[in-house]
């Protein structure tokens, strides 16, 4: 069948499960048309059809019959009768009785019965369609006594789509169980694949439509749907006070005070008080008060107050709480979380966290951020972790390709410290805590970050920004910012280092002993002695 199709420039639309596709044929060779060889592989179970280069095959066991009858009622013609099965000759519910140049569709009652009524200036002939799941289509005329023939196939257009599970997706969700009827569900599975076009659709809600029933089958290029509608898809533009639910497809705009349901692709601008729901493509820009949902790929931007997901590839997620993605081209601003299963893109920046599964450029966080690669900077509050990343600032950074390790110093305050340094080729952060015993046992925390400004062999040199509180814990309390230089050598995985210190203290009112290193400029006043010193640090770390 994909030779076939491929060979002669067309495709096949079926139902996958009614086929097997790995069966064998039932004959040697053929020759005749392609008819004829559907016929022989499937047997009088099918039928074909062709529109717009799609070959339609149906599983249609069953064939309908009718009892008709039309009457002219001043320029209307009405048109009544009753369905059933041609062989048992049983009444059949819920077939579709539709009248193409007429614009009439309805649906048969509980016995086979239905009426249409028809807009008839004069008498004409009527082109009737019957079409139901499992059955054949079937196609009667109705004949006037002064008038044989039918009426140029003039106004809207139908069209053809493929079965993609779209509909089924929209029905089955808790918002299409909620509105969508029996009524047009069974429409969509007589007409299958088969729309038409409008201009204009009104409704008050589902099923109360301009359109009736048969709204889950129109394509419009203008709906306003007062409380909420189902159709089949918008080329234009459509409004609605509580909400919009479209089977296929929606390009141009759509608004809904509170949801928008799509079962296909978008393409243009949506817009809905608490969610938006496309279950396949957004190319475009999607707000919501709440949620933005999209089942496949994001080319354009999603904006929500609390949550953006995209199940493929997005390009901007903007949200309040968090951001997921299989992954991003740009970037992913989010209160709290960012979340990518592969590439993040540009830039992630959250509030608490950042995850990339794969590589990303830039990745800032009040906490934590991970990635794989990082081709740019992670800045965390407090964790970075990746695979590969050259410039980490956190206080603890996991580094794949980095470097971390412990080291013991002091420093001209007779400081003895223990600290962690742990980050990438570039930068690092540095944790640390340490101990003075005199003049009076002070105990203090290290928060810093570092850079590795030169390595050459064994020799390098480190350069840190580093913020000590201390406190006896009785009371008394200093703050110091100082500016280190840390030249050293490396041996296996031993490394020494000393080097000169510049400071800024800020020491408690009760500090009655000299500043220490080399003093030089001070201040005393309401809040402390402030002193501008020089100093010197040494130690060895280990590197792990």
């Amino acid at each position: 069948m994909e030779e076939i199709a491929s060979n002669q420039g067309f495709y096949f639309s079926y139902q996958s499960s009614l086929i097997d596709l790995d069966a064998g044929l039932p004959f040697q060779s053929y020759q005749g048309n392609l008819a004829g060889f559907l016929q022989k592989v499937f047997g009088d179970s099918y039928e074909f059809r062709e529109h717009d280069g799609y070959v339609i095959i149906r599983h249609a066991p069953g064939k309908l019959d009718a009892e008709l009858e039309m009457e002219q009622e001043g320029k209307m013609l009405l048109v009544k009768g009753k369905v059933k099965d041609l062989h048992s000759g049983e009444a059949l519910s819920a077939v579709s009785i539709f009248e193409k140049t007429g614009w009439a569709f309805t649906l048969s009652g509980a016995q086979g019965e239905f009426e249409l009524k028809l807009k008839s200036a004069a008498p004409s002939s009527v082109w009737l369609s019957l079409r139901k799941e499992e059955y054949r289509d079937t196609s009667f005329v109705l004949l006037p006594p002064v008038h044989v023939g039918s009426r140029s196939q003039e106004g809207r257009k139908f069209r053809f789509f493929p079965q993609n599970g779209s509909a089924e997706n929209l029905e089955d969700s808790f918002w299409g169980g909620m509105f969508i009827g029996f009524r047009q569900r069974m429409q969509r599975l007589n007409l299958a694949g088969f729309f038409a076009e409008s201009p204009v659709q009104m409704s008050l809600t589902p099923g109360l439509s301009t359109q009736g029933v048969f709204s889950s089958q129109m394509i419009n290029n203008f709906s306003l749907n007062l409380l909420g509608g189902y159709t089949a898809g918008v080329e234009g533009l459509e409004v609605a006070g509580l909400f919009n639910m479209n089977q296929r497809m929606v390009t141009g705009m759509q608004t809904a005070g509170l949801f928008n349901m799509v079962g296909g692709n978008v393409s243009g601008f949506q817009a809905a008080g608490i969610f938006n729901n496309v279950y396949g493509d957004l190319t475009g820009f999607q707000v919501a008060g709440l949620l933005n949902k999209t089942g496949s790929d994001l080319d354009g931007a999603q904006v929500a107050g609390l949550v953006n997901q995209v199940d493929g590839k997005a390009r901007i997620q903007i949200a309040g709480w968090a951001n997921l993605s299989r992954s991003t081209d740009e970037f992913q601003l989010a209160g709290l979380y960012n979340h990518t299963e592969g590439n993040a893109g540009s830039a992630q920046i959250a509030g608490i966290f950042n995850h990339s599964g794969g590589n990303v450029a830039y990745q800032l966080s009040g906490l934590i951020n991970k990635a794989d690669t990082v081709s740019g900077f992670q800045l965390a509050g407090l964790v970075n972790i990746a695979a590969s990343s050259d410039y980490s600032l956190g206080l603890i950074n996991i580094i794949g390709d980095g470097e971390q390790s412990i080291s013991v110093g002091m420093d001209e305050s007779s400081f003895a410290q223990l600290s962690l340094r742990s980050g990438g080729k570039e930068l690092y952060g540095l944790l640390g805590t340490g101990i003075r015993l005199h003049p009076i046992a002070m105990f203090g925390l290290d928060l810093g970050f570092g850079w590795h400004a030169f390595r050459k062999k064994s020799y390098f040199m480190d350069i840190e920004l580093v913020n000590r509180w201390s406190s006896d814990f009785g009371g008394m309390t200093n703050h110091s910012n100082s500016l280190r230089f840390l030249p050293g050598y490396q041996r296996g995985r031993l490394k020494y280092f000393a080097g000169p210190t510049m400071a800024f203290s800020v020491l408690d009112q009760a500090w009655n002993w000299p500043v220490s290193g080399w003093k030089i400029a001070e201040k005393h006043n309401s809040r402390g002695l402030f002193a501008l010193h020089l100093g010197m640090i040494g130690g060895m770390q280990y590197v792990f």
